[in-house]
């Protein structure tokens, strides 16, 4: 990453809020301390809570945890403003206005917004009003949180919404998933490695699996969860993110707009399996369990949530790809939260050898298996089988890794430093555009439709497994959900966000 030589001034909407003070406000501080941000740079934070700039400073210290001294602190101090309001009132806008101008800060604008999903077309209004969508000496964007709303109609009408006040290249729509180095590093390890991509089809994948589970409830987020469910909040959006990455085409050049069309083509082909008419979908709800050897509250008797709730926080798909490439191949995917391990991985099983030579040994001949790890502990572990040791001609299954957290050379990047720099830099590769996240939508429709069914109830499952039993039985043809090894690429249990 280069330094940003051009005067930045950023403003962040909702600075105060629970993804500024986990992710962003680090963010921030890393590129300053890395010296990828200048001293022309310029933060400015937006948020209803009463703060001095004196307060502000010592919030913003405290959330990224320095000491007063820190000289890094001390020179990034220098760069943070703040303003309090309303973010739905007009006013608000204006006192932003009038403050930037007494700066005479001439340069580029980024408006970031990490508030409430149903404030964003109100934010963007007051910026149009107050004429802050354009500098007059340099360029203006905006920066915005999933989710891009809540069903298919919902995400047209946010679009439309956001087209009156910002061009579409104006606009940087986050999914910090494809943030990840894994993610991104699957469009070097395919297409840069003729032996995978060569087997990347139907002639040699078996079946794809893809699981994003987490140990964690739902925490402070009881109203907005409840509301939107595991469909919403993670599955539209991670997890197809990945599958698209994934599974899609080659694209004809390395650029932004070569790479979205590609991720965006594979979701429109993506379709939903049936069984007997009846879409392979099941969805389950988390009851109390034992995680990471703790005692673990049911959704049910989480704080604010309804005794009655049919909201689901899991769920498991099979689909699959109408392409050539990819016909006849299933693709399983899973997602909950209270589940037994927090960890995100994708997994190519790859068609057994026609040759069966070592079937007398006994047993079925395992699969080869390459397996994607995201998060925690993000690495590449192929499985492959191999002579045992010994004076015994017997088979045994072996991986070989590359870890990320044990290679002296790979310095990952976080996710938001990354999403931060591209959008600054104006790289747009790694965030989805409005016609790909409409195709995920469409894909999503028929499972919202399920969940609106009068009948609808998901199936209870014990905080601390992989889900309920339906979970199994949507595999078929003697498959298995592949359980993440915690011994290969060691995974260190951290909160997954």
């Amino acid at each position: 990453m280069h330094p940003i030589s051009q005067p930045l001034t950023v403003f962040l909407i909702g600075v105060t809020g629970d993804l500024s003070k986990k992710k962003i406000l680090k963010a921030l501080f890393e590129l300053y301390k890395k010296h990828i941000l200048e001293s022309n740079f310029t933060l400015v934070g937006i948020a209803r809570k009463k703060f001095s700039q004196e307060e502000f400073l010592e919030f913003v210290r405290l959330t990224i945890d320095l000491e007063e001294g820190n000289s890094d602190w001390q020179d990034f101090s220098k760069s943070l403003y703040y303003i309090s309001g309303d973010v739905s009132d007009q006013n608000t806008f204006t006192e932003i206005n009038k403050f930037h101008a007494n700066r005479k800060n001439c340069g580029n604008h980024l408006w970031y917004v990490a508030t409430l999903p149903n404030l964003y077309t109100k934010v963007v209004k007051n910026i149009r009003l107050e004429k802050l969508e354009d500098s007059s000496c340099g360029w203006t964007k905006l920066l915005l949180e999933k989710p891009f709303g809540t069903d298919l109609e919902s995400s047209k009408k946010l679009n439309a919404e956001l087209l009156q006040t910002f061009r579409e290249d104006q606009i940087y729509r986050i999914d910090h998933f494809l943030a990840k180095e894994t993610v991104q590093n699957l469009l070097a390890f395919r297409f840069a490695n003729g032996l995978f991509e060569s087997m990347w089809n139907a002639k040699h994948v078996e079946h794809v699996q893809i699981t994003a589970t987490e140990t964690i409830g739902i925490g402070e987020r009881a109203s907005f969860y409840d509301q939107t469910g595991a469909t919403r909040d993670y599955f539209q959006n991670h997890v197809l993110q990945m599958l698209a990455t994934t599974l899609m085409e080659e694209p004809e050049r390395l650029s932004a707009e070569a790479v979205r069309t590609k991720r965006r083509q594979l979701l429109s082909n993506l379709r939903i399996a049936k069984k007997n008419g009846r879409p392979q979908v099941f969805f389950g709800q988390y009851e109390s369990g034992t995680v990471n050897d703790s005692p673990a509250a049911g959704y049910k008797q989480e704080k604010n949530i309804p005794g009655d709730t049919t909201t689901e926080t899991a769920l498991a798909v099979e689909c699959a790809v109408d392409s050539k490439r990819w016909h006849g191949v299933p693709i399983y995917l899973r997602h909950g939260k209270r589940m037994r391990q927090a960890v995100s991985e994708i997994s190519i099983v790859f068609k057994e050898p026609k040759n069966q030579m070592f079937s007398e040994l006994g047993g079925k001949q395992p699969p080869n298996i390459l397996t994607l790890r995201i998060q925690p502990s993000e690495g590449i572990i192929f499985r492959f089988n191999v002579k045992k040791p010994g004076l015994k001609l017997d088979l045994q299954t072996v991986p070989m890794q590359f870890c990320y957290n044990s290679n002296p050379n790979s310095e990952l990047v976080e996710a938001y430093e990354k999403l931060l720099y591209d959008a600054i830099s104006g790289d747009p590769m790694f965030f989805p555009e409005s016609s790909g996240i409409e195709e995920s939508w469409k894909f999503v429709e028929p499972l919202l439709q399920l969940l609106k069914e009068p009948t609808f109830v998901p199936e209870p499952y014990a905080a601390g497994t992989w889900g309920p039993p339906s979970f199994d039985q949507l595999m078929s043809k003697g498959r298995t959900w592949i359980e993440p090894n915690p011994d290969l690429c060691p995974i260190i249990y951290t909160k997954i966000n």
